[in-house]
């Protein structure tokens, strides 16, 4: 399989950053890894956070789901969907760095 077909989808559907690494761009490569593992703590913790408040508001003794809705309903979600969109442009930043600097690797090894 040639490289910038591999390291594109490594960087696709594997993990965004992998592709790099495959390309042997290792510092672009672990920087972009270590971004997207902070981005999914910070999204793990804040979802822990609305899960916590959602079951344990003062006064609300059952948990129908009724409830819970109402409660969902008036959560703020903004700071997972800033960093989804940071996740998402991230990854589609990786997945073409990674074809096109496989490519050109790949054209360079053709030259030679």
């Amino acid at each position: 399989m040639k490289k910038y077909i591999l390291s594109t989808l490594c960087s696709a559907f594997v993990i965004p950053g992998l592709g790099q690494i495959i390309n042997q761009n290792l510092k672009k490569g672990m920087i972009i890894l270590s971004v997207v593992f902070i981005l999914l703590i910070l999204g793990a913790i804040k979802l822990a956070f609305i899960i916590k408040l959602l079951f344990q508001k003062p006064g609300i003794h059952s948990y129908d789901s009724g409830m819970i809705l109402k409660r969902l309903q008036g959560e703020n979600f903004s700071a997972l969907w800033i960093l989804l969109i940071i996740f998402f442009i991230i990854w589609i930043y990786s997945v073409l760095d990674a074809f096109w600097t496989g490519k050109k690797i790949e054209s360079q090894a053709n030259t030679l």
